[in-house]
């Protein structure tokens, strides 16, 4: 049977269309980064390692960092599977470095938004990437704006990894994206948005890594006014080792101008049903971060090993 996902509307004030600048790569939440590696039950061969946060009080962060990212074009999506009522998991932030020695890494932060102390797994997922290209040199602090042009149907979600180059011999190369967005053109034609930022403290470039993926769900977003936003809850989102890669295919543009949609959230949580047996829900939410009331159609991706 197929299953519609549950959707609440409001019309807040969204994101800013340039978001305020991210706390650099070194400023990870109290107690620095944990090695994932150390604690990681690696599956390579199904392209997903997982570990425990262990108990994360509400509202707490926590930094990760992948070490040995290979292969270095590997894009990485992080998703949870969060133990107890009402436990709730997102990821704040995420980066890429490549140390002085040459080594890659994937840094993330997550955060229990729920509103009791809880744990998840944290499932870690990759993909080969289709398409590379390079950053061009950015200045520590420097932003870019960057755009893909949809080269095949509308119907793919985007995962952008890093792979950053020109690590000093005392200083690591860092690059962020810091939000990414997708548009439908007067003419059409979907393009892929995203700002890249240096957050680390030399100059230096890197090779964007798109990957993508086809939809396992998909629905439509309804119009959107401009700066309204809308929510859903996709239930049962088994099996629980799933990792969940949201996309949009915008629709409506007119006039010159385009349609413009955001994923400005995502986040999984553990819900105990009345018959007192356990399900895991992805939330997601979107908004219309253009400049026209238009819609769109959300396409779930599902990375599963």
């Amino acid at each position: 049977m197929t299953r519609r996902p549950t959707v609440w509307l409001w019309l807040p004030t969204l994101l800013a269309v340039v978001l305020s600048a991210p706390a650099p790569a070194s400023a990870a939440p109290a107690g620095g980064e944990r090695d994932a590696r150390d604690r990681a039950v690696t599956r390579s061969a199904a392209q997903q390692a997982s570990w425990s946060t262990g108990t994360v009080a509400a509202g707490a962060s926590q930094g990760w960092v992948w070490n040995n990212a290979n292969p270095l074009d590997a894009a990485y999506q992080v998703g949870f599977s969060p133990t107890g009522a009402g436990c709730e998991f997102e990821v704040t932030r995420s980066w890429y470095s490549r140390q002085p020695g040459g080594e890659r890494r994937f840094h993330f932060v997550v955060r229990n938004s729920g509103t009791t102390g809880c744990a998840a797994t944290v499932l870690l997922s990759w993909l080969t990437p289709t398409h590379t290209w390079s950053t061009g040199a950015l200045a520590p602090g420097a932003s870019g704006n960057y755009g893909w042009v949809e080269q095949i149907a509308p119907t793919v979600s985007y995962l952008l990894g890093l792979t950053p180059t020109g690590a000093t011999a005392t200083a690591p190369c860092q690059l962020e994206v810091t939000r990414s967005w997708y548009r439908q053109e007067p003419d059409g034609v979907r393009k892929f948005y995203f700002v890249l930022r240096n957050v680390g403290t030399v100059t230096c470039s890197g090779q964007f890594q798109l990957a993508q993926t086809g939809p396992s769900a998909s629905w439509s977003t309804g119009t959107l006014a401009v700066g309204a936003s809308a929510s859903w809850t996709w239930n049962n989102a088994n099996p629980l080792n799933t990792v969940y890669l949201p996309g949009l295919s915008p629709t409506g543009a007119a006039g010159g101008t385009a349609c413009q949609l955001e994923v400005t959230r995502s986040r999984y949580v553990q819900r105990i049903n009345p018959d007192g047996t356990a399900q895991r829900q992805y939330l997601l939410t979107v908004g219309n971060v253009g400049q026209l009331p238009c819609a769109g159609t959300v396409l779930l991706g599902s990375l599963t090993p």
